[in-house]
């Protein structure tokens, strides 16, 4: 079975879970009847899982899943018809290190993709990272995979289930005994169960929203991390002399990296026997020695260093961080073999705010410097009010784009950004503001890019990440608004827009009028997605996959709206001048132009009530639609039901020729 496996791996890379293996039915039913769209569909192999961010303190909390957070290697588990693929969070092979634990896997009754972790522990069954270190050194050790989260079931996709579900399917099918076990929780109280952990010399706790989906590849909010005490990931940039009678090696120096760049975060010297000095010295540090060192600028060591390629990843235990950044009584623990040295941060824990529904945010302070990332971002006027009539302040605001972070950035990385802002509120005075030059720090992505209509280039934010997301709110920004196209295709867009406004019109009919835009669509063959704008239109995309100018997408959108205002000549217009309309719905196809931009999906608006541009279901664009339900307080809820409704635009784009030419024979056929 281990051979075809290989074979498997050998050859296209992906393996489809399919066959059901004696599955239970009420499992599976249980599965059907929480996943929209019940199909079976294949997978793509190598799953990149999901992530937790440190926070200082435990926390109760109702509604969230607590969890031992074991100390060993994260393990991605494929269990297919072929055999068993194990996997590190860097898609790096376990199954080689892990033999026993495979073929453990392979004996269960199902397929699936579980997720959890490869521990080694002790008679009493304590788990500790040394003694997986001493396991894979000597091969002697008990060693037990504790899983926490089911991804797929015999072809089931259950990533868009709650967290709570998922574990509960698990509990019931994974077997009661051996290596294969499952990692359960408590509910609401973390306190209590963290502080127990303490007392057991457990590494840390978990704390998961129970009603949580999984985020594949995502470090966000829904899962948090707390530790009993210090552990850092640390690059091995070099070593010292050692002094006294000391054999081997003085200190590992250390490094982690920022901004493309190693950094020093301390030496350490302990967590070695004299042997291991000695044949660490031979065996991973000589291979390794270079004449140059790796750190973009020298390190403050009081010692001789010989420098060595930055290669080698260990794990370090520590008491705290200095003020100069650097890790104090440093004692190595042992090599991390399961991570790359260039994914390697300096950890930074965020401080939890005490209010339930405010989780992740600074102390309730006018003023606050938070850490995201390798950024501190000091934030301002905190409890100004930008929403009035909701009392919503510039707090929520940035909350809001943090806690929505992992969803909206894939419709703003690499695309010039218009920011809409409100620096006194929605009641204040606002401003767009393209040229960014001057405002932003250097680590801000921007680029320049030359106006012909204003005759001069412009300096335009490029929003990367949360850092930046949240840098932009802190700026009073509520709308962000993107290019239709990226920097590495600024003249090619990624999709088509028609911006149903209304004016002084009934939404009843921009409802009636996106519904006619879809059919002329679909008539043509092009897929259409929907999303309010936030205000009292709607807006509709078909994909384009940056296969065509600004000048070709304009004349399709100019062509479709026209189509669309022959169906509805009395509700609908394609008149730019607003006293033209006579309250008619304007299909506006103009904003297909390069620079042209209109709200992102998931942005906030400047309007009463902090409503959102939310992306529809079409089966929710019908008459009674109410635009303004969808604000900043209730967003989250509907995505961890819906997941993300906008991904398809993004996807592969229409062929608009083939589409031209079925426009063609239809109007051949009237």
């Amino acid at each position: 079975m281990r051979a075809r496996a290989e074979k498997k791996r050998a050859g296209s890379g992906k393996k489809r879970l399919s066959k059901p293996r004696n599955i239970q039915p009420e499992i599976e039913d249980l599965a059907l009847s929480e996943i929209e769209g019940s199909k079976k569909r294949p997978i793509t192999h190598r799953i990149r899982p999901m992530l937790a961010t440190l926070v200082e303190e435990p926390f109760d909390r109702p509604g969230w899943l607590f969890e031992v957070k074991w100390d060993g290697y994260r393990a991605i588990s494929e269990i297919c018809e072929g055999g068993v693929n194990l996997y590190s969070r860097n898609n790096k092979s376990l199954e080689d290190k892990f033999g026993e634990i495979v073929r453990s896997l392979e004996r269960l009754p199902f397929t699936a993709i579980l997720d959890g972790e490869i521990v080694a522990v002790d008679e009493s069954g304590r788990a500790g990272f040394q003694l997986l270190q001493n396991y894979m050194r000597t091969g002697r050790g008990l060693l037990v995979y504790y899983v926490f989260d089911l991804l797929y079931l015999d072809g089931y996709d259950l990533r868009g289930l709650p967290l709570i579900r998922r574990k509960d399917i698990l509990k019931k099918i994974l077997p009661q005994t051996g290596n294969i076990k499952f990692s359960d929780h408590i509910e609401d109280k973390g306190t209590s169960f963290f502080r127990l952990l303490s007392d057991k010399g457990v590494e840390g706790m978990l704390a998961k929203k129970a009603s949580g989906i999984y985020r594949e590849g995502v470090r966000g909010r829904d899962w948090l991390k707390v530790k009993t005490y210090l552990r850092q990931e640390a690059v091995i940039c070099g070593f010292t002399r050692p002094r006294g009678g000391r054999k081997g090696f003085g200190s590992l120096v250390l490094g982690a990296y920022k901004d493309g760049k190693l950094v020093y975060i301390g030496h350490s010297g302990g967590g070695f026997t004299d042997e291991e000095l000695k044949t660490f010295l031979e065996q991973k540090l000589r291979p390794r020695i270079q004449n140059e060192s790796p750190f973009s600028e020298m390190p403050p060591v009081n010692a001789p260093v010989t420098w060595v390629r930055p290669e080698l990843v260990c794990e370090i235990r520590f008491a705290e961080w200095t003020k100069d950044g650097y890790m104090r009584q440093p004692v190595f623990l042992g090599l991390r073999e399961d991570k790359d040295p260039e994914d390697v941060r300096r950890e930074r824990s965020f401080i939890l705010h005490d209010k339930a529904d405010k989780p992740l945010f600074s102390p309730d302070a006018e003023q606050s410097t938070i850490i995201i990332g390798d950024r501190d971002l000091r934030l301002t006027n905190l409890d100004k009010i930008f929403w009035p009539e909701k009392r919503y302040t510039k707090r929520d605001l940035i909350e809001y784009y943090r806690e929505t972070a992992d969803i909206i950035l894939p419709y703003l990385k690499g695309r010039p950004e218009s920011l809409n802002r409100h620096p006194d509120g929605i009641d204040g005075k606002s401003f767009f503001q393209k040229n960014i030059t001057g405002i932003v720090p250097e680590w801000v992505p921007r680029v320049t890019i030359h106006s012909e209509t204003e005759k001069r280039d412009i300096t335009y934010l490029i929003c990367e990440d949360e850092a930046t997301l949240v840098f932009i709110g802190n700026l009073g920004c509520i709308e962000i608004n993107p290019w239709n196209s990226r920097m590495k295709s600024l003249d090619r867009p990624d999709y088509l827009v028609i911006d149903l406004d209304p004016l002084d019109a009934s939404f009843d009919y921009v409802i009636e009028a996106a519904r006619a835009t879809r059919e002329v669509l679909d008539g043509a063959g092009a897929g259409s997605f929907c999303k309010t704008s936030g205000a009292t239109g709607l807006h509709i995309y078909v994909p384009l996959g940056a296969q065509y100018t600004y000048a070709q997408t304009q004349q399709f959108a100019r062509l479709i709206a026209l189509l669309v205002h022959s169906r509805l000549p009395e509700t609908t217009s394609v008149e730019r001048l607003p006293g033209r309309r006579r309250h008619r719905v304007y299909l506006d196809y103009l904003q297909n132009r390069r620079g042209q931009t209109v709200a992102a999906p998931y942005s906030l608006r400047p309007r009463s009530g902090a409503p959102v541009s939310i992306p529809l279901k079409w089966q929710e664009v019908v008459p009674g639609l109410d635009p303004m339900k969808f604000n900043m307080k209730t967003i989250m809820r509907r995505v961890e039901k819906l997941g993300d409704l906008w991904k398809g635009v993004l996807g592969p784009g229409i062929d608009l020729v083939s589409c031209l030419d079925r426009l063609k024979e239809k109007a051949e056929e009237q």
